[in-house]
């Protein structure tokens, strides 16, 4: 169930924003907004609920084919089978049932009831593998990979919402799997990223050089490939996320026997100061030299969610609170958006405005319980203490300070000069 869960979160993706989308609006008072098809963002999921765990993901989005580069003709190969969902390689141990932890996956998945058609379960399997066989060539490679097929797979999801994430649903699918022996993930990301993603986009810092430093931690998992969209160009992902389960131990059970458990799973852990930064290993973080003089406030994204054991609220944040986004006058100032502000799934969003850099403190948010008395179970944004940090006061006090120490020195300089 956990590792469905997973799955899902790392093949179904959701755009955060759309600023494909968003128009070239302009307001007297605010600078036009832009374009730009390269997304990049920052998750913190903190669940309390459901996998008990902390899972961080930095995550490149695009529908631009110069962005993250598969050939035209193979986009184009693909996308002429209606049958086709989505199709991924991830380094993901046992990436569905019976694929052995020392195997990666290149997954190809199709709508289950297209795939069926009229017949019965063998034309699933018949058919996925008849088009998946007529494609892996061309995408082993798009993937400098060399898969062989293993098994069809299905994915019985009921299109129903899932606890991983408020925005990921499916219509059932199944998968042709293929495999290939398993490599670090350090490595896995060095030639995939080398391999798709753009050199500008490489060499412009920013959110890319978090996720090459987190792959450089065995366990994380590595996702690349296209999410079709029907008619629209595909959606194309790089993704690099690592679930945080505490240490495993034994524990004893109320039998008297013992058994293997993931701490987070025994003792869960404390949301009440939530640092997503620090989940990084970071102190900072900055935006893509990509975006430098241009405007495009919603290609910039850090995400955290909050799936609380019990009910809770936000009670205070360390920076500015957005409250709307109906104009380019809304997104100036960086801050923080509430998509969610429910007792049981709290979902915020940092914009960085016309900013390009923020700190880990600045991100700081504390996390209250809430004795729910009303029947809306949503907290009022009004009531979030904004502590905004005021680093152009600490400059000033730093400077006053420096001031009247120089002419404290100075008069006792001149005392001393008048003894003389």
């Amino acid at each position: 169930m956990l590792k469905s869960v997973f799955l899902l979160g790392i093949i179904l993706i959701s755009v955060i924003f759309t600023p494909f989308a968003f128009g070239q609006e302009s307001e007297d008072s605010a600078p036009s907004l832009q374009k730009a098809t390269w997304l990049e963002s920052m998750s913190v999921v903190y669940d309390q609920k459901f996998s008990k765990s902390i899972q961080t993901s930095v995550a490149f989005e695009t529908i631009n084919n110069n962005d993250i580069q598969f050939s035209d003709e193979l986009r184009e190969e693909i996308m002429a089978y209606e049958e086709i969902r989505y199709v991924f390689f991830t380094n993901m141990e046992e990436c569905v049932m019976g694929v052995s932890l020392d195997e990666m996956c290149i997954m190809i998945g199709f709508n289950l009831d297209m795939l069926k058609g009229d017949l019965g379960i063998n034309a699933i399997h018949e058919n996925g593998k008849r088009i998946s066989g007529e494609l892996i060539t061309d995408i082993n490679n798009a993937f400098g990979t060399d898969a062989e097929f293993h098994s069809i797979y299905l994915h019985m999801d009921d299109g129903t919402k899932k606890p991983i994430g408020t925005d990921l649903s499916t219509l059932r699918t199944a998968s042709a799997v293929f495999t290939l022996p398993r490599e670090d993930s350090n490595i896995v990301f060095t030639k995939l990223s080398e391999q798709l993603i753009n050199q500008q986009l490489r060499e412009s810092g920013g959110f890319y050089d978090v996720a090459k430093e987190m792959a450089k931690n065995p366990s994380t998992i590595i996702t690349t490939g296209m999410a079709l969209q029907g008619d629209e160009p595909p959606m194309l992902l790089f993704k690099v996320m690592q679930i945080e389960r505490g240490e495993l131990g034994f524990i004893e059970t109320e039998d008297g026997n013992t058994s293997l458990e993931h701490q987070y799973s025994v003792t869960g852990f404390d949301i009440s100061t939530i640092n997503p930064l620090a989940n990084f290993g970071i102190d900072s973080l900055e935006r893509s030299k990509y975006y430098e003089d241009h405007f495009v406030p919603l290609n910039s994204v850090v995400q955290v969610l909050i799936l609380p054991e019990q009910s809770s609220k936000v009670s205070t944040v360390n920076t500015n609170i957005i409250t709307k986004l109906d104009s380019a006058e809304d997104l100036v100032e960086e801050g923080w958006f509430f998509t969610s502000t429910s007792n049981n799934a709290i979902d915020a969003r940092f914009l960085f405005g016309q900013s390009d850099y923020v700190t880990a403190d600045e991100l700081v948010m504390e996390i209250d319980t809430w004795d729910i008395q009303s029947v809306d179970d949503s907290f009022l944004i009004d009531n979030i203490n904004v502590r905004v940090q005021n680093t152009e006061g600490e400059q000033y006090i730093i400077l006053a300070a420096i001031v009247i120490a120089a002419i404290g020195a100075a008069i006792f300089y001149l005392k001393g000069y008048r003894r003389r």
